[in-house]
């Protein structure tokens, strides 16, 4: 997670996610603009529970 400026506004973003592009093998990510008023705070121990080990392949 990360925060950017731009236009002046603060935004966090968090990575959610990566892949490898089918045809050029490219590691793509996939990014989620998280609102401040919504952010929610978890134990990066309590993450493991949440997300499996695994890459997906879209």
């Amino acid at each position: 997670m990360f925060t950017v400026y731009m236009d002046g506004n603060m935004m966090t973003i968090c990575v959610i996610g990566s892949y490898k592009e089918e045809y050029s093998g490219e590691e793509m990510v996939i990014l989620a603009v998280v609102s401040q008023d919504n952010l929610v705070h978890v134990p990066a121990d309590d993450l493991d529970l949440l997300f499996p080990q695994k890459k997906y392949i879209n």
